[in-house]
């Protein structure tokens, strides 16, 4: 009769293992949808590819909206790929559950014939595993104080070598939304880091991503200001990360009138 496997079980007290990707990775991820998810996803993966870092966006939700929102038609090749400045790039690839793990944890894009990548930025789906990854920068955007509530189901299963950061999207009170993200981290029994303005949903960046286009390209103005100075602090956390010792490449100034990266829309 066949041999019948044991598997070595884990003590009670034992300390869960330390795993870490094969390529620094930045992970966005709620329980829940229409949080601003792969809108923030994909513009801090631009934001990354501005300062010169060769981006891979793994869309790991079965809709795939990333490549939508990048401008990535459906006749193009499954991994597409945009290139941001003189050396910047994001590579948006549709690679889900096991696959996506054996890629960041096992085997690496390289060896998957992917290429060669600084920084892995994944894009979930709304579930509660979406923050069960070991040793990445988790940003997890939450919309009230039910959702805060509830997003401590998700947290309470991130491994201890995971930073976190919460962003609070839409309006709400600054001291409030303050005072419930020390809660989360009383709660949670360790520590994490807030975005302290709360993430504005602004319409011209649903219009922008609906037609593939950069919110980067959008004039520097009222809410979208806001989001984007937003998105710039998240995408020096993960920076800071990376590069510790590299100082943030900054964007071209700000202006009310034009585009904050020209050469996106000369052509309107």
């Amino acid at each position: 009769m066949p041999a019948t496997p044991i598997r070595s079980a884990r003590l009670p007290h034992d300390p869960l293992p330390r795993h870490a990707p094969l390529v620094p990775t930045v992970v966005v991820a709620s329980y829940k949808g229409g949080v601003g998810k792969t809108a923030l996803t994909v513009a801090i993966a631009e934001r990354l590819a501005w300062a010169g870092l060769s981006v891979l966006l793994l869309t790991c939700d079965s809709q795939e909206d990333a490549r939508h929102r990048l401008g990535v038609k459906a006749s193009d090749s499954l991994i597409a790929r945009r290139t941001y400045g003189s050396e910047g790039s994001v590579s948006v690839a549709g690679i889900r559950g096991t696959k996506a793990v054996d890629l960041l944890y096992r085997i690496g894009p390289e060896r998957l014939g992917l290429g060669t990548f600084d920084v892995v930025i994944v894009d979930t789906p709304p579930e509660v595993r979406g923050g069960r990854l070991p040793g990445v920068l988790l940003i997890t955007p939450v919309d009230g104080t039910d959702a805060a509530r509830n997003l401590l189901t998700m947290l309470a299963s991130t491994p201890e070598n995971t930073d976190i950061v919460l962003v609070h999207v839409g309006r709400t009170d600054a001291e409030e939304w303050s005072h419930n993200a020390i809660a989360i981290e009383e709660a949670l029994r360790r520590s994490l880091q807030f975005l302290e303005d709360p993430l504005p949903k602004a319409k011209s960046i649903k219009q922008a991503h609906d037609a593939g286009r950069s919110v980067w390209s959008l004039p520097r103005t009222g809410l979208t200001a806001d989001f984007l100075d937003s998105v710039e602090t998240l995408a020096q956390t993960a920076w800071a990360r990376l590069s510790p010792r590299r100082p943030w490449p900054a964007m071209p100034a700000r202006t009310a009138s034009a585009a904050y990266v020209p050469g996106w829309d000369d052509e309107e």
